[in-house]
């Protein structure tokens, strides 16, 4: 041992002879000094004072620094640990509760980092702690309500690896607790550490649920959808992501508590719902148990990828019996509203068209007259104009989807009936302003303009029923109506194209767009007029 200590003097290059106190000093102000990002030597644990130096490697968040701290755990008094756990828990606690906005002021140092470190230590000692007269619940009970008090405040601004990290050594923690209370408290006592274990579990899983990133809705999305995947939108390091949530669900069946559809069931609930495996199985019926929560995450921004998921499992269910699959009006209505602002408001695309899609899929999962109801709305919305666009697209899906139904042409199917373009033909086939085409436009406000890419839409919905409904069962081949959407929406759009090609500069790639979809529809009107021409003389 003697030989060591000369040699940890030599190597932190202190002079020789310095007493037990001048050493843990002098090793103190090194670790500082590597906490600080200044690298001077190596220092051998064996020789530090707990009391002095986890204090400051707690702060720290290098890696070399938390393996510090869990080698100071395991091999120093585990009385000693714990001294130092209660102390920064009081400084935590303090900070985030008790102290006032003035004492606030400066940001404590690295609260995500002291937490997790805490965590490491309370693994490491609180196994090694003489029970005496105490039970496993009186000991280790305080500090885990603690350390679940103080989750949701230190974790506010965690990083991904920080939540992540937090996650599994709160994972560990409740590893290493379980069996230790299991060998000695009687069963009232362990069934109370359980619950506190779990509720520790639940607190720091829905805290740091956005640090996950397992990309559950994207790899089901894909897995539904290969053909409408060009490039995969799979996040970074998802597997990372998977793999902690492995770790939780082991901890679950340690505990006893393994995914399943409780009623009513919390936001932990659903997270491990999400990520359980083997999947749970989710009919459609379930739905309506689950609605309140998914709703009250996606409007909250809370577990919003697993909610996802969820949905995406939920509504991709079939079933022989369309009765069996229908979505209640009121659930069907709720979804529609925070899926069509979701679509129109994500920042990121992908997840813009996975709502998409989702909506779509809600809407071929009801009864007939609310998906009328329901796209009339979408089509019509002044809130949410970016969704006025994609709501065209979403019907003409539902209307072809409709003309392919067995009631096709019948009033029980108003998508494939004349209720379609009484509906529908005062929104689609005129401009929202009514005078927007005869207004003056700059080439900036048309770059910008949603209207555009709305006339775009309804020229490509109004060219396919043309060219699908053979039967006329809309009655969008008859001839006036025909005329009158030349005479309302047309032939004012051919004005406005023509005004925009006097423009200076390039034209625009949606004015482009405009004049392609407007060939196509003069086209498809001919044929429509020559085939009805054609029958009249066959008759």
């Amino acid at each position: 041992m003697e030989s060591n200590r000369e040699s940890l003097l030599a190597a932190l290059q202190l002079p020789p002879g310095l007493d037990d106190e001048e050493l843990s000093r002098s090793v103190s102000d090194l670790v500082s000094l590597a906490a600080a990002g200044v690298q001077n030597a190596n220092v051998t644990l064996q020789e530090l004072e707990p009391l002095t130096v986890l204090p400051i490697l707690l702060s720290c968040s290098d890696n070399h620094a938390q393996e510090l701290v869990r080698t100071c755990g395991l091999g120093s008094s585990a009385k000693e640990i714990m001294i130092v756990v209660q102390e920064v828990i009081e400084e935590l606690r303090w900070y985030y509760r008790d102290g006032d906005e003035e004492t606030r002021g400066k940001p404590i140092t690295a609260p995500v980092q002291r937490l997790i470190g805490l965590t490491v230590l309370c693994t490491a000692a609180i196994p090694r702690l003489r029970l005496g007269k105490r039970t496993p619940f009186q000991l280790a009970g305080p500090v885990v309500l603690d350390i679940s008090s103080l989750v949701p405040f230190t974790t506010q601004d965690a990083t991904k690896h920080e939540g992540r990290l937090l996650i599994r050594e709160i994972a560990g923690l409740v590893r290493a607790l379980q069996p230790w209370a299991s060998a000695s408290a009687s069963e009232d006592d362990l069934g109370q550490m359980k619950k506190l274990l779990r509720d520790l579990l639940d607190a720091t899983v829905v805290a740091c649920v956005s640090s996950i990133q397992a990309s559950l809705s994207i790899r089901e999305f894909e897995r539904l959808f290969p053909r409408l995947v060009v490039k995969s939108a799979l996040q970074k390091g998802w597997e990372d992501g998977q793999r902690v949530m492995v770790e939780i669900q082991d901890v679950l069946a340690i505990l006893g508590t393994l995914p399943e559809l409780p009623d009513p069931m919390s936001t932990s609930g659903l997270i491990y719902l999400a990520h359980a495996e083997p999947a749970v199985p989710l009919p459609l019926a379930k739905l309506t148990d689950l609605h309140p929560l998914l709703v009250d995450c996606l409007q909250t921004n809370l577990a919003t990828d697993e909610t996802l998921f969820l949905l995406l499992r939920l509504l991709s269910q079939q079933s022989p019996q369309p009765d069996a699959t229908e979505i209640p009006p009121d659930i069907a209505d709720s979804l529609c509203s925070v899926l069509s602002a979701l679509a129109s408001t994500h920042l990121d695309p992908f997840m813009r068209h996975l709502n998409l899609r989702l909506l779509s899929m809600v809407l071929s999962k009801v009864h007939q007259t609310v998906r009328l109801n329901v796209l009339l709305r979408l089509t019509t919305d002044e809130e949410l104009p970016q969704m006025r666009s994609a709501a065209v697209g979403l019907l003409k899906e539902a209307t072809l989807n409709a003309l392919l139904s067995p009631d096709y042409s019948t009033e029980a199917n108003p998508l494939a009936s004349p209720t379609l373009l009484r509906a529908f033909g005062p929104v689609l086939f005129k401009t929202s302003p009514p005078d927007f085409l005869a207004l003056s436009h700059t080439k900036e406000d048309l770059e910008r303009s949603l209207e555009l890419l709305r006339i775009i839409d309804c020229l490509s919905f109004y060219y396919v029923l043309l060219l699908r409904d053979r039967k006329n069962a809309t009655g969008i081949r008859d001839p006036d109506n025909v005329a009158s959407v030349e005479r309302s929406f047309l032939r004012p759009l051919r004005r406005f194209l023509d005004q925009c090609i006097t423009m200076q500069g390039e034209p625009l790639m949606t004015v482009l767009s405009l004049q392609a979809n407007l060939e196509r529809v003069d086209a498809a009107v001919t044929t429509v007029k020559g085939t009805a021409k054609s029958d009249n003389r066959g008759a």
